[in-house]
């Protein structure tokens, strides 16, 4: 039986698959299931602007759920970013080694 999902978005805002990613994080978590929401590569670029406004209450939606968003340390510090970057509040910094758990803990995992 499915309980914990991992939706993990790894494109960034432009690519139709952000939106899947983030669609498919909400139905999931909507339809009762525990979502982890992990943001990895240039995915992570998504958090750090404007977002057009069907995606802002998208994600919205999700974290007033109590859905929990994470992005993924060492890509953002390859990135050359910095905590005031993220314009998002509610996203958690995680080393991989914190991902590899969310991954292990999650009965089915989505890649987007």
């Amino acid at each position: 039986m499915v309980n914990n999902v991992c939706i993990i978005i790894r494109h960034p805002l432009a690519d139709e698959r952000f939106t899947l990613g983030l669609r498919n994080a909400l139905a999931t978590q909507m339809g009762g299931y525990e979502t982890a929401l992990v943001f990895i590569g240039d995915g992570i670029l998504s958090l750090t602007g404007a977002m057009p406004a069907y995606l802002s209450k998208t994600l919205a939606s999700y974290l007033e759920n109590e859905g929990a968003l994470y992005y993924l340390k060492e890509d953002f510090e390859d990135l050359k970013l910095g905590r005031d970057d993220i314009s998002l509040e509610g996203a958690q910094a995680i080393a991989r080694d914190d991902l590899a758990e969310i991954l292990e803990d999650s009965d089915t995992i989505s890649t987007f």
